[in-house]
């Protein structure tokens, strides 16, 4: 299961509040170069679901190209929770009309002054012969988005005095 972390300067609560905003959401995505972003928010209870569908475009090595296309639809789904001093999120991201899916758990806590930004992910890609080099690749690019989205997020706090 790959793994990612983050430390936020700010504090659980700001950094919470900042990745479960459907603005923000938008607003990160476009900045980041993706498509047709569009956004939903529905509450229920302690869970505030952000469902966020835009089209990527990523550069494939040639033995995924016959099972992605340059630019894809991904339909991401983040079920945030706020427990106290933790927050946690479960996701889930398809790209749609591939073989490819993405679940994982974020965990926020503070830690000094700021907090530390948590993500577990299983890569899961359905195909005989190349799943497994598909799932590598996948985790890679996911990984290298956190961190676009972690500095995109970073910036903005900081911003926000």
């Amino acid at each position: 299961m790959p793994n990612i972390s983050f430390n936020y300067r700010q504090s659980a609560d700001d950094v919470f509040r900042l990745a479960s905003d459907p603005d923000i959401t938008k607003q990160r995505a476009e900045a980041l170069g993706d498509f047709n972003v569009r956004v939903e928010v529905q509450e229920a209870g302690a869970t505030k679901t952000v469902l966020c569908t835009r089209e990527v475009e990523s550069d494939l090595p040639s033995f995924a190209k016959k099972i992605f296309k340059p630019r894809n639809t991904v339909v991401e789904r983040k079920e945030w929770r706020d427990e106290g001093e933790r927050k946690t999120c479960h996701f889930h991201i398809d790209v749609q009309g591939t073989p490819a899916q993405i679940d994982g758990h974020i965990t926020i806590l503070p830690e000094g002054s700021g907090c530390k930004y948590d993500i577990n992910f299983d890569v899961n890609v359905k195909v005989p012969l190349v799943g497994k080099k598909l799932e590598a690749h996948i985790a890679g690019l996911t990984k290298d988005g956190m961190r676009d989205e972690f500095q995109y997020n970073q910036k903005h706090l900081d911003s926000a005095g």
